[in-house]
């Protein structure tokens, strides 16, 4: 049947007896009837294309808003005691029925306003049961409407209504409204609630239809009075919308479970386990169990991708049938869940066990045996979490600490586990306001010329300092922050901190210094960071040639050709490129030759070998960087030893706590500030 078009309503309201008008949803009239016209004194053609003259300007404000709420919620709408000014400037007050419009998109393009007549007309003007008859023919055109009296018996029913829902009209007629209205519908009871009120309804009904299917009705529910004020009728005015109402059904399904196996996912799981995770108490725990298929990357690299997915499907089926009755989930890939009420720690045990063993039978899939295992993280709530997502997130920290125990592991979530989610979620939250709060900073520290053991330059490391757990360590917050994807961000401002601390120091201390800073592998890759160089550059912060770029070998492993090219861009914007902590990594000839690298940072690892003796691979590291004519710098130099045979290498530079630990600006700049520079401690540290 037609949806509520303007069209449709302009050709039915035209010969309407009751005011009526159309709306634009910029609040300026499309039609207006010859009874509008009566009624307010206005003509058609005054008014077509104005904005509405109905309303008193004090109230414009305020009748807008209730105009966009209106048109957001796309309901049919009664509007009691509303005041309408008429041309002369009188006003009078009535009921007001509003009707929303759509254009052939399904998007609202306007409203059909009808005025109701007051239930204390006289006799002698037209009966108000009359003029909701009127109306009842209007919306026969367009519209479901069936007419009940008031012990709910079916008295009218349109042509639409049983086109809808196959009934005959015979079958209808006489009928209680429950053969149309299931009465164990969950909304019926605010139903009879508005009515009593003498208010309209307007929502969701669920209609049923001779052959026992159901329909979705967007529906309004208007009870209707005689002059005395009591009730005799019911106008009942829908529209299906079932067709919608099933495809906004499966967009919902496709949205909150899994593709591959239908379970819920992550983010229907916590939609659905928000019942039992506010339901949990002392006296009645949960538990969320997460597991997952051990080395499951290797199946899929022995059998193919469609072997993995079909072990996926069969174990999320043999999961459903162990855990009936339970929620079950598949977040991602080849991790799993079950949420359940907890009796006691060794039935949960028992239950996992059990659930264990079940899925780790053997699976028969394309003529292949497969035998798997599998690895449980248990969390039990309540607990330090505050809500289900934190719940969730303990219990996948139990099932890594049960995988770096071995395969199969069943591990529960311990209370040093707890405190250390507990810290981390507390350091994650911090560090999206660290920068802002001020709580980052640098510190330096000096790199010193073997030969002359003058400070060449320094090398900028970021330090946090949180307000309530005091000072952090590089190595737990920069993987907090590449989670969280706050790296990049975090690393442009290091950037350019230290790039204006080097341009003041070559002022203060000496014109040739220079300044290392760190880039992670996420900040190299990201196109903010080219363009932070480039505003480096373009504002004459420094001159590029005194920074040092510092990499980590583990971007040569990183889509090794757009490596290159981006190595390229960077050494073309005039800076220098250096592989940091060279030799613990990913370290190849090939990408030592290929990278348009300048200098080589040799790990403390092998400078600590020389009190041992072990000086084999550093001194082929620097032989490499000598033939390769590259810088190189040793770092965590920490001995007269080490400091002593370094000094009878081709190695240029060196960083280490026998010369300085990190140092704040201050101490830097009360440190060098003079010409003189400061010789290594003479003693080992």
């Amino acid at each position: 049947m037609d949806r509520s078009t303007i069209n449709s309503y302009e050709t039915v309201m035209q010969g309407f007896p009751l005011p009526a008008f159309i709306l634009h949803v910029d609040l300026t009239v499309h039609s207006w009837n010859e009874a509008a016209e009566s009624c307010w004194g206005w003509s058609a053609q005054e008014v077509t294309g104005q904005l509405v003259p109905l309303l008193d300007p004090e109230d414009a404000a305020f009748s807008r808003q209730i105009w966009y709420s209106f048109l957001e919620k796309r309901q049919s709408m009664q509007l009691p005691n509303t005041t309408f000014l008429h041309k002369s400037g009188d006003r009078s007050t009535s009921t007001l029925l509003v009707s929303p419009l759509f254009d052939e998109k399904n998007e609202p393009s306007g409203a059909f306003f009808c005025q109701l007549p007051s239930s204390t007309q006289q006799n002698a003007t037209k009966p108000l049961f009359q003029g909701l008859m009127d109306l009842r023919y209007a919306f026969d055109q367009i519209a479901c409407v069936a007419i009940f009296d008031a012990r709910g018996t079916i008295q009218y029913a349109n042509t639409n209504l049983t086109d809808v829902t196959g009934f005959c009209p015979h079958l209808l007629l006489g009928q209680p409204w429950t053969i149309l209205l299931d009465s164990s519908e969950d909304v019926l009871p605010m139903i009879r609630s508005q009515i009593k009120k003498k208010k309209a309804w307007s929502g969701k009904l669920s209609i049923s239809t001779q052959d026992e299917s159901k329909k979705v009705f967007h529906a309004t529910l208007i009870p209707v009075y005689d002059v005395n004020g009591v009730r005799f009728q019911h106008l009942f005015i829908g529209t299906d919308i079932t067709e919608t109402e099933h495809l906004e059904q499966e967009l919902d399904f496709l949205v909150h479970h899994n593709e591959l196996t239908h379970l819920l996912n992550r983010r229907g799981f916590l939609r659905e386990g928000q019942v039992l995770f506010s339901k949990a108490s002392d006296d009645l725990p949960i538990s969320l169990i997460l597991f997952d298929i051990d080395r499951f990357k290797v199946i899929n690299d022995s059998f193919g991708t469609h072997v993995g997915d079909q072990l996926l499907q069969a174990l999320a089926k043999r999961l459903s049938e162990h855990a009936k009755q339970l929620l079950t989930f598949h977040p991602t890939s080849d991790l799993f869940g079950v949420v359940l009420e907890v009796t006691d720690r060794n039935a949960l045990f028992q239950y996992a066990r059990k659930l264990q063993q079940v899925l780790q039978r053997p699976y028969y899939i394309n003529g292949h045996s497969l035998i798997i295992s599998c690895t449980f993280g248990i969390t039990v709530y309540p607990s330090e979490a505050k809500s289900l997502e934190d719940l969730y997130r303990r219990s996948e920290m139990a099932l890594y600490a049960g995988k770096s125990i071995g395969t199969g592991t069943i591990q529960y979530l311990t209370h040093e586990m707890d405190e250390q989610f507990t810290r981390k979620l507390q350091l994650e939250r911090s560090l999206f306001t660290a920068l802002e709060d001020q709580a980052l900073h640098l510190v330096y520290q000096p790199i010193i010329n073997l030969k002359t053991k003058h400070v060449d330059g320094f090398e900028a490391l970021l330090r946090w300092n949180h307000t309530a757990l005091g000072s952090i360590p590089p190595d737990e917050f920069i993987p907090l922050a590449e989670e969280a994807a706050l790296i990049t961000p975090i690393n442009n401002w290091v950037v350019i901190e230290a790039c204006e601390r080097l341009a003041l120091w070559q002022k203060q201390i000496a014109p040739d210094l220079t300044m290392a800073i760190n880039i992670s592998p996420h900040q190299f890759q990201s196109d903010s960071f080219v363009r932070t160089l480039q505003h480096v550059v373009s504002q004459k912060k420094i001159d590029p040639r005194f920074v040092t770029l510092e990499l980590t070998e583990n971007i040569a492993i990183l889509q090794t050709q757009r490596t290159i090219e981006r190595m390229q861009l960077i050494k073309a914007l005039g800076f220098r490129l250096s592989i940091d902590d060279f030799g613990t990594g990913y370290s190849s000839l090939q990408y030592l030759r290929a990278f348009p690298i300048d200098e080589l940072k040799i790990d403390k690892v092998f400078i600590d070998g020389i009190d041992l003796g072990e000086n084999g691979l550093l001194d082929s590291i620097i032989q490499l960087g000598q033939n390769l004519k590259l810088n190189l710098v040793a770092e965590g130099v920490e001995t007269t030893t080490a400091l002593s045979y370094l000094e009878a290498t081709a190695c240029q530079q060196m960083q280490g706590f026998i010369f300085s630990e990190p140092l704040s600006v201050e101490e830097v700049e009360l440190r060098f500030g003079s010409s003189n520079p400061e010789e290594p401690d003479n003693k080992d540290n």
